[in-house]
């Protein structure tokens, strides 16, 4: 066990991505998971808070602690097996997407599902129910987890196997290990898009989706085994410039539809708007002056022959939709889909770095709300982004109706203004059947939004949920419930 408690020494465990900046007495680093329930049940006693660090890659202060003390899971590390005939993953929850993939891909393996920040943690990933820009093909990490370790607030383990413990309707009823567990769901029901807002319920589901995405306020996830997938052996990118923004909207509900009737086939859909490329052109010179919107696309083939078939369909859908074959990029060799990957993932690390060196929390929105609405609001987005007079940008996966517009606050009178439209934001999309959080979490920043979409009494059901396994609401306090409403509840 390494244990640091000068702060110095852990300062950059105190934040994430969202700039939001805690506090703790002291970092610990487990070697192994024993250790992990020596200290829970140490601080059971004691009754001290502790919050889970991952890669605090997260957007919303998920991992930031702002009392007690501070669990990293860096060092368990280990890769226990890669099964090449059985396509899957046992690996603790401290190995990052970066060298899960590094190691799969020696097997001609890989997580299709892996979320978009590969120096993210896979227990952190499977925290948040995490998903990425292949989203739109792939959907998130809950669909390739067959089993996980996770270890309790009260210190109890859990050994969990897909299909093994599901519950009847909405009650769990199960032993585990001489124990008797035995509880019931909340009753809300989720939102028909994809949504990482409060607990994952539904009928009959499985234990492992309660643990799922939870974020780390039910268990500590300290191992699992993935599916993988074979990589694809053919693939090619393209990145597609327009002049219209309205074209690149046609364009992108065409992809979907073809998509949906699987004629296409697209794992990637992404969407930036046209401050999205000005931001971008300090880096990127090849972004045409005339551009308005661009879209990404990520696709794959199973052989050759469908390969070629598939390079002409996209080719003919540019140009059926206004675009320039001339002025867009079909990524074919390495050299050119490593170009195109690194323009997509280019923008939130600037909009990270504007925030830093503004003192700035993110401002941003996570929302995703049915298709059918999605015109709606989008034209939404527009018109209270340049109301409020802070500049913005409006980017992400418009193939799953989900975009992620930020505001770029320089100063706090507009940091608490663009509060204030976010809170509108999330009033729109829930009014249109959408989510506040479609796939990084409500974590610490985002808790004025959870009454948004539930009610008091779907959020004081979720709050038992979270006593029934956190008596003392120990572990990861402050994230999805304030504490002080979470003490009160029961």
């Amino acid at each position: 066990m390494i244990t640091k408690q000068k702060r110095e020494e852990f300062s950059s465990y105190l934040e994430d991505t969202s700039n939001l900046k805690g506090t703790a007495s002291s970092l610990y680093l487990p070697q192994e998971r024993n250790e992990i329930i020596s200290m829970i049940r140490e601080w059971g006693e004691k009754k001290i808070p502790y919050t889970i660090s991952s890669g605090r890659t997260g957007t919303t202060g998920g991992c930031v602690p702002l009392a007690g003390v501070v669990i990293s899971l860096e060092n368990l590390k280990k890769i226990i097996d890669i099964d090449k005939e059985k396509r899957t993953v046992s690996l603790e929850a401290g190995v990052s997407l970066e060298e899960l993939e590094r190691e799969a891909n020696k097997f001609n393996l890989t997580l299709r599902a892996s979320p978009t920040e590969s120096l993210a943690f896979v227990g952190g990933a499977i925290s948040t129910c995490a998903s990425g820009v292949r989203g739109f093909g792939y959907g998130s990490i809950r669909n390739y987890i067959k089993e996980c370790e996770v270890v309790l607030p009260t210190a109890d383990t859990f050994t969990l196997k897909r299909g093994g413990i599901t519950s009847k309707k909405r009650v769990f009823d199960f032993e585990q290990k001489s124990k008797k567990y035995q509880f019931s769901l909340p009753a809300y029901t989720m939102p028909r898009v994809k949504s990482q807002a409060g607990y994952f319920v539904a009928d009959n589901i499985d234990l492992i989706d309660l643990f799922c995405g939870a974020e780390g306020t039910l268990g500590i996830v300290t191992s699992c085994t993935l599916m993988l997938q074979q990589i694809p052996p053919h693939a090619f990118d393209g990145l597609v410039f327009f002049k219209n923004e309205n074209d690149a909207l046609e364009f992108v509900a065409e992809i979907r539809a073809l998509t949906k009737n699987t004629s296409l086939g697209a794992t990637s859909l992404e969407f930036f708007d046209v401050r999205s490329l000005e931001m971008l052109k300090e880096k990127f010179s090849f972004i045409p002056s005339s551009a308005t919107a661009a879209v990404y696309f990520e696709q794959e083939a199973k052989d050759q022959k469908r390969y070629n078939t598939l390079l002409e369909q996209w080719a003919q859908l540019i140009e059926k939709n206004n675009a320039s074959l001339d002025e867009s990029i079909i990524a074919e060799t390495p050299k050119e889909r490593e170009k195109v990957f690194d323009f997509r993932h280019t923008l939130p690390q600037m909009i990270n770095e504007f925030l830093r060196q503004h003192n700035q929390i993110k401002a941003a929105t996570d929302i995703a709300v049915p298709w059918e609405h999605f015109r709606e609001m989008y034209t939404f987005y527009k018109g209270k982004g340049g109301e409020s007079k802070i500049h913005f940008v409006n980017f992400g996966h418009i193939g799953e109706s989900h975009l992620h517009f930020n505001f770029l606050p320089k100063n706090e009178e507009q940091g608490l203004l663009a509060r204030k439209y976010l809170t509108l934001f999330c009033q729109k999309a829930t009014s249109l059947g959408g989510t506040v959080s479609a796939e990084h979490g409500i974590g610490k920043i985002k808790k004025p939004y959870l009454k948004i979409m539930y009610t008091e009494k779907d959020i004081n059901e979720m709050m038992l949920l979270k006593k029934y396994f956190d008596p003392h609401c120990l572990l990861g306090l402050d994230n999805i419930f304030g504490k002080d409403i979470l003490l009160k509840t029961g």
